[in-house]
């Protein structure tokens, strides 16, 4: 959970200085799938042949597109606008904006399984919309407490958000929130209806990787964008240097530790690491990067932080 929370802190300033802002994002997404798909053969190979075989049982190239096949289309474009987002907005406003995917995944899990939400839960998610407004600028607390003339309030929001893209940020920020919650309900139905017993974690994140690729590479051929990327020198690493890897790496291997902390600690125990990498990103933010965070950014924060707090403590009572 540690390193969860340390990945999802470090991502965004990695992928800010170590990938050019102008590499195909289709060819950076189909390489961290690659690298997650390698990650996951490792683990699944070493859970022993025993787990191999029993998982491998009754596997069938059908099954595996009814169970992955959508969700891994879904994850591809999520990928794509994350790493959008990424390089147009400054860490704690990505980290921020990303947590509304507990709301798209809670109204998706209504609607595809009558999953309900408490009422203190209810409560977390109008929280946490109202922390997204805050950190995308259409609400602000600043105006309220502090005394400045338009221009220096103005200059102060442009100087602490200097990485942050409106169009090119929030928006794919918001985007891939809302397509996580969808592919991640997706998943979780399937998962669970897989043979009775639910397929095994890292064979599943192999599937989606499987997939994602493919349907990747079939959109760079079917549109005149991507075919012109690939005839261009360099292909899709246009842009890209031997410290390109790291960012992307890093977030495969988050992909993989999601994996393991949902198998063995469960999925509140991981929404409390990413609380902890959201605090970690503001101190990153302020301390080492030496970006001053502004009033609203700082509420939101706290905002996102009690919210979390709130749905992941208050689940429905058992019926």
């Amino acid at each position: 959970m540690a390193l969860l929370a340390l990945q999802y802190c470090a991502q965004p300033p990695l992928t800010r200085k170590f990938l050019d802002s102008r590499a195909n994002k289709k060819g950076i997404t189909m390489v961290e799938e690659i690298c997650k798909m390698g990650l996951s053969a490792f683990f699944f190979m070493s859970c022993g042949k025993d787990v191999v075989a029993s998982s491998l049982q009754g596997w069938t190239l059908q099954s595996s597109l009814l169970l992955a096949g959508l969700p891994a289309i879904l994850y591809a474009t999520q990928g794509v606008l994350t790493y959008l987002g990424y390089q147009h907005t400054d860490s704690v406003t990505f980290n921020g904006l990303n947590q509304t995917k507990t709301l798209s995944a809670a109204l998706w899990c209504y609607l595809l399984m009558g999953k309900r939400q408490s009422p203190v839960q209810i409560v977390a998610l109008g929280i946490l919309v109202f922390s997204a407004l805050l950190f995308q600028g259409t609400l602000s607390f600043s105006s309220l407490f502090q005394k400045s003339d338009g221009k220096e309030e103005k200059d102060g929001i442009e100087e602490t958000r200097q990485h942050t893209s409106f169009s090119k940020g929030i928006l794919p920020c918001l985007g891939a929130a809302g397509i996580s919650g969808l592919a991640g309900a997706l998943s979780q139905k399937g998962v669970q209806m897989a043979g009775g017993t639910g397929r095994n974690p890292y064979l599943y994140t192999m599937e989606l990787g499987l997939f994602s690729c493919v349907s990747l590479i079939i959109s760079m051929f079917a549109t005149k964008n991507g075919r012109k990327a690939l005839r261009e020198e360099g292909s899709i690493f246009k842009h890209w240097t031997p410290f390109s890897l790291i960012p992307v790496i890093v977030r495969a291997l988050g992909g993989v530790l999601t994996a393991l902390v949902h198998k063995y600690a469960g999925a509140t125990r991981k929404g409390y690491a990413l609380i902890a990498g959201l605090i970690m990103t503001g101190l990153t933010q302020s301390v080492i990067e030496g970006e001053r965070l502004s009033f609203d950014e700082i509420a939101a924060v706290v905002f996102v932080i009690l919210s979390s707090y709130l749905h992941l403590s208050y689940p429905p009572l058992a019926v």
